[in-house]
């Protein structure tokens, strides 16, 4: 991958453009990029930078390019710092047996200052000066978010191809944290779109970064959608919270559905890990169990989700499944998690 990200703008503009002719489905110019992009900040911090300890690949990324679950463009890098890298075992794990509920919440909070400080002081300024001797010191920005000091944004090398297309951010957030769990994962290989079409314009096509199962997955975005069940009407929801009813709905059209109904043990993990690091007296986490699971969103909400998803439905590839399909697949998956 550093061949193609050393190369001059113009020249990847062009595999870009003419990987976007050729991709099946069919993926915008600007999408390639920055999906190319995406796979090469993943191969400098778990190939070359050998974060893999340490790091864990999560989210909806993760579903698209590791287990092409999902045909949904997600920009963002889903990560998470080892709590046990932070020294967060023992009397400073915010999980362990018999301590109150404000002692977890110090000690998480002294968690999030750990992980604040680590993606200050040690990733910061290693992908910095790791990302210069591929980029060069011009052309390029790594800074951390102004609004969350978890997060780094890299605003990677443009080629001119995001100028005619204002939906397309030129920039990637490394999105750090250490509150989620890390089990189970698997080693997964990550290959660009444009890789695919054009491997032997790679020397280094794929990349292979520790990742959190699918199967866990299904759950953590189950029961985030469960939470939103119950979610009170003054607090409203955050925006493309949509990306969550598609990416359920993809999963339950697939065979990962079916192995994470089977884990019942994954579910209370889940179940119990959101308790306490993500505690919400509304989530009614408790009753997120076979029997009295929602995921179907309460109907006054039905109409404003739509509109959310009418707006995000460009970074779907292909034909983009309409709203009642996807509502109709979670009401399904909703009945068979309560019959269990």
């Amino acid at each position: 991958m550093d061949s193609v990200a050393g190369k001059p703008a113009r020249e990847r503009a062009q595999l870009f453009e003419t990987s976007a002719g050729q991709h099946a489905p069919r993926i915008d110019a600007v999408i390639i990029e920055k999906d190319f992009w995406v796979c090469w900040a993943l191969h400098r911090l778990f190939d070359v930078l050998q974060f893999r300890p340490q790091l864990i690949f999560k989210g909806g990324t993760s579903l698209s390019k590791v287990f092409n679950a999902i045909e949904r463009f997600s920009e963002d890098v889903d990560l998470s710092l080892s709590r046990r890298d932070l020294g967060f075992t023992n009397e400073r794990d915010p999980e362990q047996a018999n301590i109150s509920k404000q002692e977890a919440k110090r000690r998480i909070e002294a968690l999030v200052a750990a992980c604040q400080q680590s993606v200050r002081d040690k990733l910061l300024p290693e992908l910095r000066q790791d990302f210069a001797t591929v980029l060069g010191n011009a052309g390029w920005s790594l800074e951390i978010d102004a609004d969350d000091p978890q997060t780094l944004i890299f605003a990677y090398p443009r080629s001119g191809l995001a100028d005619s297309a204002p939906y397309i951010r030129p920039a990637i957030r490394l999105e750090m944290g250490a509150r989620s769990d890390d089990w189970p994962s698997v080693d997964a290989e990550i290959k660009p779109y444009a890789a695919e079409d054009f491997p032997a314009m790679f020397s280094q096509p794929t990349c292979r970064a520790r990742t959190l199962t699918a199967e866990r997955t299904f759950w953590e975005k189950a029961t985030l959608l469960h939470a939103e069940y119950h979610r009170p009407p003054d607090k409203p929801a955050n925006e493309r919270i949509s990306r969550h009813y598609y990416d359920l709905h993809c999963l339950a059209r697939n065979e990962i559905a079916q192995r994470a109904l089977g884990r019942a043990d994954l579910l209370e993990r889940v179940v119990q890990h959101k308790r306490c690091f993500f505690s919400r007296a509304w989530a009614n986490y408790h009753t997120a169990t076979p029997g009295t699971f929602k995921l179907v969103p309460p109907e006054a909400r039905i109409e404003t989700l739509r509109k959310d998803y009418d707006a995000m439905k460009q970074m779907i590839f292909g034909d983009a499944p309409a709203w009642d399909d996807i509502m109709a697949e979670i009401r399904r998956i909703e009945d068979r998690i309560n019959k269990r």
